[in-house]
């Protein structure tokens, strides 16, 4: 099940525009400009200790200082030395000059998802490469410990879910998980993640696996990023060019027992009854993999609200209809990636079955208009009903109109009490 994720364009860092930037920045703070003032305050050390900005007189390094930090670097040497590397792997590639950065030992590159397989080629990786990318994120995790009956589950969701005949499902996913049942044979398997619940869901599992099995390759390694120098909105390593890759791989680091042991607890915790143990690891922050305490949290946030008995993508899509009145499908998935959504994660096959749980209720929110009935999922045309607008207004909630019934987080719910929900002011899970 490949993941259909169309992120926003990587945009590469300029050295000329960025000293340009800094210039800009420095004349803009010395003419006490709101914004520029804020800037320093926010990513300058000394600025930030200071409340009479005249007594802080910067230079242009210290402008410097601000830019490079804004780009998620931490020294204008960093910003050159990242732009510097960019460029040179630019060059190389355009000239056919290819570094086998992985032809030491033999490897295997794992990913949930096949964005970077042919960027990674393009490169001049030349290890095997498994996309394993069953989305956990959506329907039930059976706790269950036989691998036959847990994948027929995961089928018959995928299937039902996504419209791929029950076959196609169950081949894709005996393929990827006997695949990576002999990962552990490569010298080296590096595992590419970033930071939202689809990767480290997936995470966690792989994590999982190669502890329960307790048979590693003799290298094995993560690249695990939430952001990238240069990208304002980082949605994840599908955005980023070949050159960018490249640099990843001089930051991937040996996988440590206490990120088995982490991804071992949050597996287990994904297949419970209830959502407590995870919230419980969320608290921890989980500092062996900083990325997955706010992921999980992301996730959890796909219960029923409180407030109002949607989840937070189903809020966000009504708020986004209200807003515009009627909205094409893919243009409503946009529009919520780059604006809406805060730790996107979801690919657009996964959200028409999002929508499709909402307008096949018994009192949808949402309706397609009848013009667009005959047009392809992606290109119909959706709007409020009068139920979504009275939900948008905070007069109803979902679970009191509806009578569905879905795997939400893993967790069945029904519209019978009581039940697992998401309370925003005390962020977390309750029993309501």
């Amino acid at each position: 099940m490949s993941n259909p994720r169309q992120p926003l364009k990587e945009e590469r860092l300029n050295l000329e525009q960025q000293k340009k930037r800094a210039k800009d920045l420095l004349f803009e703070y010395r003419a006490y400009q709101e914004l520029a003032l804020k800037r320093f305050q926010q990513y300058h050390p000394k600025a930030f200790q200071i409340r009479d900005f005249a007594a802080f007189q910067p230079q242009l390094s210290d402008a410097q200082l601000v830019i490079a930090r804004e780009n998620g670097l931490p020294s204008w040497v960093k910003l050159k030395e990242h732009i510097q590397r960019i460029d040179q792997a630019s060059d190389d590639i355009s000239r056919g000059i290819m570094t086998a950065f992985d032809a030491d030992l033999k490897t295997l590159h794992l990913r949930c998802g096949s964005d970077i397989a042919n960027k990674l080629a393009l490169a001049g990786f030349c290890g095997d490469f498994l996309e394993f990318s069953d989305p956990y994120c959506q329907g039930p995790i059976p706790s269950d410990s036989n691998l036959s009956r847990f994948l027929n589950i995961r089928a018959a969701f995928i299937s039902e879910a996504y419209s791929v005949t029950l076959k196609d499902a169950q081949n894709c996913l005996e393929r990827e998980y006997s695949q990576l049942c002999i990962s552990h044979q490569y010298e080296r398997v590096v595992l590419w993640f970033e930071h939202d619940s689809y990767d480290q869901l997936v995470l966690a599992h792989l994590l999982h696996h190669f502890w329960k099995i307790q048979s590693f390759p003799k290298h094995l390694e993560l690249i695990c990023i939430d952001s990238f120098p240069g990208v304002e909105r980082f949605v994840g390593l599908g955005q980023l060019s070949s050159e960018a890759l490249c640099t990843l791989w001089e930051r991937r680091h040996p996988i440590t027992r206490q990120q088995l042991q982490l991804g071992n607890r949050v597996w287990k915790a994904l297949s419970a009854e209830s959502p407590q143990a995870l919230i419980e690891i969320v608290n921890t922050g989980t500092p062996e993999i900083p990325p997955m305490s706010k992921a999980l949290r992301r996730h959890l946030q796909e219960l029923p609200w409180v407030k109002n008995g949607l989840s937070l993508t189903q809020q966000l899509t009504l708020s986004i209809l209200a807003d515009k009145e009627t909205m094409r499908v893919d243009k409503l998935f946009g529009t919520l990636v780059a604006e809406k959504e805060p730790l996107p994660y979801l690919g657009d096959t996964m959200y028409w079955y999002v929508l499709t749980q909402m307008l096949q209720s018994n009192c949808p929110p949402l309706e397609i208009t009848t013009a667009s009935l005959e047009e392809p999922w992606y290109k119909r045309v959706l709007q409020l009903t009068k139920a979504g607008h009275a939900l948008v207004q905070g007069e109803v909630n979902w679970l009191e109109i509806s009578i569905s019934e879905i795997a939400s987080v893993g967790i069945r719910l029904t519209s019978s009490q009581p039940v697992w929900m998401w309370d925003d002011l005390r962020n977390q899970p309750i029993l309501q």
